[in-house]
């Protein structure tokens, strides 16, 4: 039975529910900068903001001499705030919008090009004379389909037998290629290390006159359930390090080595806790019903069981010895689709849980990652609560649940007056 992060306690998540109210996610702090550890054998590590773009974790990577790798206007605001330097911003992308290039041209942000177009992009701006180059190595991999970025069924990055043109559009704009970066998606096994590698090499021979760095990108991926395996960091970074080293050697000059860990950072450090409502059972006379545990949490709160079939463990507090038999969890919204314990395809994948009363609290574990970050307002609820532990123990609110009601008249305050509630029927 996968139990509470050793960060975590009972008795302070329930304080925490008590104060803030539920649905509320819940960072540590101290946890977050330790995983920084694991990437001591990279020159430079940044932060994929998307993972999780709270100001306070942001302020926390910071400290711990992480950089940002942010892929909007918005993300670049966010690393601003959270006191990065516009030179430890890389923008990433597939393209520049209209406010993505105004950001980069005002605070001279390096940019990661996905695309023959963003390099044209980027020399139009005017004032650039380097830029980074995102490859498609021509495959991919990850825990879904929807997050594997390479190979032919990918937008994301230079396709590898494009190279020698994006090589020639940039010299065409006066930028020099100093960087090169590949990910090839998102919960990678590292069987693909090896390929990962040599499709490098590659594209450090088309850019041998002007790379200075290479990033092997992020995807590295926590245990979420509690057979899967550790994603070894070190070894991988290991194998990187040897390879920039036979780089360094075959140009003459050192090559630095770069990664972009997104969930590896935050995941295990998150967990979102929601209130126990009530309970529905469909199995009277009915060999292929279920219980469900109904919760104040949904997809609109952890969108990642309804994109991917992705699995969080579900714990409920203070019922860790009780007898358990498998269950269904589901949300509030009006939505079938509203539930947590489900597989790819929505196939229904029950846990083994105690018998709940209303006001129980229930831990969505290793929700760190992609969970308030992908959160919406879905049927006009408000979005989450955030709290942050930080080094000394002590919990603090740092992204209060979204007001509704302000929500609410600031759209009134934009209505036409034909549109007025005093208007309407």
């Amino acid at each position: 039975m996968k139990t509470l992060p050793a960060w975590a306690s009972e008795e302070q998540l329930a304080d925490i529910a008590r104060q803030f109210g539920t649905p509320v996610y819940v960072y540590d702090l101290a946890s977050i900068q330790a995983r920084v550890g694991a990437f001591r054998g990279f020159d430079e590590v940044r932060f994929a903001v998307k993972a999780n773009p709270n100001l306070a974790v942001l302020s926390s990577l910071r400290q711990a001499g992480v950089s940002s790798d942010s892929v909007s206007n918005g993300e670049v605001l966010k690393a601003l705030a959270a006191g990065f330097e516009p030179a430890d911003i890389v923008y990433t992308a597939d393209l520049l919008d209209r406010e993505a290039a105004a950001a980069v041209l005002e605070h001279r942000l390096h940019v990661n090009a996905g695309s023959l177009t963003m390099i044209d992009q980027v020399g139009e701006l005017g004032g650039f004379d380097s830029i980074t180059l995102r490859i498609n190595p021509g495959f991919g991999d990850g825990h879904d389909d929807k997050v594997t970025t390479g190979g032919p069924n990918s937008k994301h990055g230079i396709w590898h037998g494009s190279l020698p043109e994006a090589r020639q559009r940039a010299r065409a704009h006066g930028l020099r290629v100093t960087g090169l970066h590949v990910h090839i998606g998102s919960g990678v096994r590292e069987d693909f290390v090896p390929d990962t590698i040599e499709a490098m090499g590659r594209a450090v021979d088309v850019f041998s006159d002007t790379v200075e760095r290479v990033s092997c990108g992020g995807g590295m991926s926590i245990p979420y359930r509690e057979a899967d395996r550790e994603f070894d960091v070190e070894a991988v970074g290991q194998a990187w390090s040897d390879a920039r080293d036979r780089w360094s050697e075959k140009l003459g000059r050192r090559i630095a080595l770069e990664a972009e860990p997104g969930r590896y950072l935050v995941a295990q450090s998150g967990v979102l806790l929601t209130e126990v409502c009530g309970v529905n059972d469909t199995r009277s006379g009915n060999e292929e019903g279920h219980t469900f545990i109904l919760v104040d949490a949904g997809f609109h709160t952890l969108p990642r069981p309804l994109l991917y079939g992705a699995y969080h463990h579900l714990s409920i507090m203070g019922k860790s010895d009780a007898a358990t038999r498998p269950q269904m969890v589901a949300g509030p919204l009006c939505e079938s689709a509203d539930v947590f314990t489900q597989t790819k395809g929505g196939v229904p994948a029950p846990q083994d849980l105690p018998e709940v009363e209303r006001g129980d609290l229930m831990v969505v574990h290793d929700a760190g990652a992609y969970g308030a970050a992908m959160a919406s307002c879905y049927n006009s609820r408000p979005l989450p609560a955030e709290v942050a532990i930080t080094q000394d123990g002590v919990a603090h609110l740092v992204r209060p649940a979204l007001d509704v009601r302000r929500l609410i008249e600031e759209e009134r305050a934009s209505l036409p007056a034909s549109l007025s509630p005093t208007a309407l029927p």
